[in-house]
């Protein structure tokens, strides 16, 4: 049963339902009695104010609205406001029929007779003739072109609707999207169809008032005469001034808001279902070419030269010179470069990669404020060389291809500013200080230089922005001097490594699927997707790189996969398998330079607590809650500080049934900890335990 949220009062006393619940019977109730009940004018003055006000909030809405769905409650409103319209008129009707004679132009209250005066100029001529042309924009253009609008998104959007959802199926079928994905987006097929219908309906409302406006316009003019004449005595002129003028402003008080609403209905009846900013996208697709704005600069200077006044055609063609010039300068601002997997020059070893501007792919975005777009800019590029050089180093290290590198300038962001974000998610934002270079230790060397401190997002390790001017006193061979182009890089490394599994798609794993089938089709034929189809495989390797293990080679994974084909449906279970079968290559990763495998072990009675927390899910080991083991995340980071300092990996060994459930708590509050199982690293060589993590914890419950 659905009830309203009440509020809740300090003695803890819920309140009664939300004020708002009754904002919609208020009004209804209150347009009945306005239509039953006379109304003093100054009510109505009142309720023809909030009428304006309602219609403008309608149309900034509609113009803010990124999607028509953001506004799905317009239809429902569109009625209501209609509805509110012609009560008022009503009202105002039946002031200017029973008190014109006596209040003459202040009948129907102040605001119609502001209308009458100042909107029409205190002219009957101009008012009348100002009624008729906004009557004629709103019935005969707009409120025409948004029902046929209407009609045609109704159409497709119901048309459309069988078909996207078998789409949907199949995607939900091939393992591309899971059922909680597909559940959003068929409700949001189903509003959008919803929302179009409606708004095919609701649109008659408003060519419907047009046209009632119009008749109640002619009907307050005639009768008023009839009544002021006949029935009160009035002399033919004064009958026709006063009445007029009150018909006027009545119909233009009514006129400009409907015309408001009108405005906003096709606003978002002709918007695509694409979530973008409006007035950007106009900006954007009107006034970002400097060719065609000089072109439309040139056109207005050579009008000038004719009978046509050359101030305003000289002042606009200047404004549009103008905005051509920074037009120009910001030229990247909306351009897209991206770094593809091909060689630019031999100069550059075979691995800087081409740059150019395309529209689609942006998982991997990096903003850069004014005064980095140069590293991007230019024959030199230095940023796009290192991004090219990134690329291929995570091929070979991880068996991922990094997707396309987005590249575009934001001048919202400081001059030395950059943000990366991958998937829409803004990950890194950090201001590169001026005049300086970051010192990035490559050896297990102690940094002792002055400067600004930092860590290296890879490793977790101090670094240090120093004085460009001191670069010659830095040992290279203990240090790396990473420029603003470097450090970029590094960052995108860092985010590119922490967000491995969602960069790697369904489409991706298909694809090297089918490079595996070049080299070894038997293989492939006999597996795929006889005994694993492609889901279940790229679920699996988004497992392995969310932890850092590299998916090549891949026909070693996908016989490891194969064998344990019984466990397709629990992805942890069967990534904790393929793991046992890459083990060497996992521990040889996590091994410092001399070779040792330093390793931090948990107590004996945290394993106990750790086994009591986890509870078996179709997934795998799940724990119920990580907040208390924070505590032990926080443990286990002091204990492996000394390793990362001499630049080790930090590596926390616990029981192979708790692996995955301490991998999940480490995720969330130590992400670089390496987590091992005892069944991964037995049988290793030069494992050193450097420490025994301990931490009182609660009882369980």
């Amino acid at each position: 049963m659905s009830q309203s949220i009440g509020t809740q009062t300090a003695g803890g006393r819920a309140l009664p339902a939300h004020a708002l619940d009754y904002v919609v019977p208020a009004a209804i109730l209150l347009a009945v009695m306005v239509m039953l009940a006379p109304v003093p004018a100054g009510i109505v003055d009142v309720l023809l104010a909030a009428n304006l006000t309602v219609s403008v909030l309608a149309l900034l809405g509609a113009l803010a609205a990124k999607t028509p769905l953001e506004m799905s409650v317009f239809p429902t409103f569109l009625l209501g406001s209609t509805l509110m319209r012609l009560v008022l008129n009503i009202a105002t009707t039946r002031l200017i029929l029973t008190r014109a004679t006596t209040d003459g132009a202040g009948a129907a209250g102040q605001v119609v007779e502001a209308f009458g005066e100042f909107v029409a100029a205190n002219n009957l001529v101009v008012g009348a003739v100002i009624f008729a042309i906004i009557a004629i924009i709103q019935f005969v253009v707009i409120t025409a072109g948004a029902t046929r609008t209407s009609e045609v998104a109704a159409r497709f959007a119901l048309d459309g609707l069988p078909g996207r959802q078998m789409a949907i199926d199949t995607e939900v079928q091939a393992g591309s999207l899971s059922r909680e994905q597909a559940r959003v987006m068929r409700q949001e097929l189903q509003s959008h169809a919803d929302f179009f219908s409606s708004m095919d309906g609701a649109s008659r409302f408003i060519r419907g008032e047009a046209v009632a406006s119009v008749i109640i316009t002619m009907v307050n003019l005639f009768a008023g005469l009839a009544i002021g004449v006949i029935q009160d005595g009035m002399p033919v002129s004064l009958a026709i001034e006063v009445y007029s003028r009150l018909t006027i402003g009545d119909g233009l008080v009514s006129a400009v808001p409907a015309l408001f609403v009108s405005v906003a209905t096709g606003l978002l009846i002709s918007r695509s279902s694409q979530a973008v900013d409006l007035s950007r996208e106009l900006g954007r697709q009107f006034a970002s070419s400097p060719r065609v704005l000089m072109i439309a600069a040139c056109f207005l200077s050579t009008l000038a030269f004719t009978n046509l006044p050359p101030v305003p055609l000289l002042s606009i063609s200047a404004l549009l010179v103008g905005l051509a010039f920074i037009s120009a300068r910001g030229k990247t601002r909306h351009s897209e470069v991206t770094v593809q997997g091909q060689s630019k020059s031999q100069k550059s070893g075979g691995i800087s990669e081409v740059v150019e501007t395309i529209t689609g792919d942006d998982r991997v975005l990096v903003e850069l404020g004014r005064q980095l777009v140069s590293l991007i800019a230019g024959k030199q590029a230095p940023l796009l060389d290192r991004t090219a050089r990134l690329r291929h180093e995570l091929a070979s290290d991880l068996g991922l291809m990094l997707p396309k590198i987005r590249f575009c300038d934001d001048f919202s962001l400081p001059d030395n500013a950059f943000r990366v974000s991958i998937l829409g998610e803004s990950l890194v934002e950090k201001e590169i200080p001026k005049n300086r270079l970051l010192a990035v230790p490559v050896t297990d060397a102690v940094l002792n230089l002055d400067g600004i401190d930092s860590t290296n997002p890879l490793n977790g390790r101090r670094t240090i922005w120093i004085d460009a001017g001191l670069s010659n006193t830095v040992s290279t061979a203990d240090v790396s001097l990473l420029d603003a182009a470097g450090v970029i890089t590094l960052e995108i490394e860092a985010v590119a490594r922490l967000r491995a599994d969602e960069l790697l798609t369904h489409d991706d794993t298909a694809r090297l699927i089918e490079s595996l089938k070049v080299s070894q089709p038997a293989l492939v034929e006999e597996f795929v997707p006889n005994v694993l189809k492609i889901s279940h495989i790229h679920r699996v390797l988004q497992s392995l790189l969310r932890e850092g293990v590299p998916i090549r080679p891949l026909s070693t994974l996908l016989e490891l996969m194969a064998d344990h084909a019984e466990l397709a449906g629990n992805v942890t279970q069967m990534t904790e398998q393929v793991r046992l079968g890459i083990a060497k290559t996992i521990c040889r990763r996590a091994r410092n330079k001399f070779g040792k495998l330093v390793v931090v072990e948990m107590a004996e009675a945290l394993h106990q607590r750790l086994r009591i927390k986890i509870e078996e899910t179709v997934q795998g080991n799940a724990i119920r809650s990580s907040r208390e083991w924070a505590r032990v995340a926080a443990e286990v980071r002091r204990a492996t500080r000394p390793t990362i300092e001499r630049g080790g990996v930090p590596v926390l060994v616990v029981p192979s049934n708790v692996r995955a459930a301490t991998r999940q708590v480490m995720a969330v509050h130590y992400p670089l900890a390496t987590v091992l199982s005892e069944e991964e690293i037995a049988g290793e060589k030069g494992v050193e335990v450097f420490a025994t993590v301990s931490v009182e914890l609660a009882a369980a419950a």
